[in-house]
């Protein structure tokens, strides 16, 4: 007898339904995961960072400033703020992931700095523009590495 081989048709795996693309999606899910996002964002540097950036003197008299950012607040904002954009980067398009994840912190940062009354010095508007471009440059890399591991299926 001759046999002859019959190749298996496999199914297709179904998608996780929480990682499809955001614009594949009905507009109120797609929507909410952006306001959510944008709201843990801004939550993350509320939570990590206080909001009174400006140096102290350790005491009357002293010339030797203090900051109140600690290493674990601003590790901890960097992770959730990295881990936001691989979400995103992998569910929506770069520049929705900008404004979603590097937007309400430096917002926050900008009114943190400008309610101030009276300046320490003129130099946090620079400093305020130097932490916005690593902090969005940061969002964008992360990002785009994540969109390295989407699934392309047809």
């Amino acid at each position: 007898m001759n046999a002859t081989l019959i190749p298996l048709r496999r199914k297709p795996i179904p998608r996780r339904q929480t990682l499809i693309p955001l614009r594949e999606t009905a507009p109120l899910p797609r929507y909410a995961t952006r306001v959510l996002g944008a709201a843990l964002a801004a939550a993350a540097y509320l939570t990590c960072l206080p909001w009174d950036l400006r140096n102290r003197a350790e005491t009357a008299g002293s010339i030797d400033e203090t900051s109140p950012v600690t290493a674990t607040g601003a590790t901890a904002l960097v992770l959730a703020l990295l881990s936001l954009s691989a979400y995103f980067g992998l569910r929506d398009r770069l520049p929705w992931t900008l404004v979603l994840v590097a937007a309400p912190p430096s917002a926050l940062m900008f009114v943190s700095f400008d309610s101030h009354p009276t300046q320490d010095a003129n130099v946090w508007p620079l400093t305020w523009a130097f932490v916005t471009l690593v902090m969005g440059v940061g969002v964008l890399v992360t990002a785009g590495v994540a969109r390295r591991f989407r699934t392309v299926e047809d």
